[in-house]
């Protein structure tokens, strides 16, 4: 379990790390990242999180991100 929180840290850094050149590709879309790798991706989350289980990957412990354009102010 321990492992499996730490990669989902390690691929969640990375996605903020690299959200520049995530943009290029993915921009207002959503990512899902496993091992710093863009594991699947698309406009509808619930598709996104059905192509991680095809995968044979728990979404739970997948980054699953929204590519945001740039410029864009998110307000919590």
């Amino acid at each position: 379990f321990s492992e499996k929180v730490a990669n989902f840290e390690i691929d969640s850094k990375w996605f903020y790390e690299n959200v520049e050149i995530l943009r290029k590709k993915f921009v207002a879309e959503f990512v899902a990242i496993s091992n710093k790798e863009v594991i699947a991706s698309g406009e509808d989350f619930n598709i996104v999180v059905e192509e991680v289980e095809h995968k044979g990957k728990n979404p739970a412990y997948v980054v699953i991100e929204y590519v945001y354009p740039e410029g864009t102010v998110v307000l919590l």
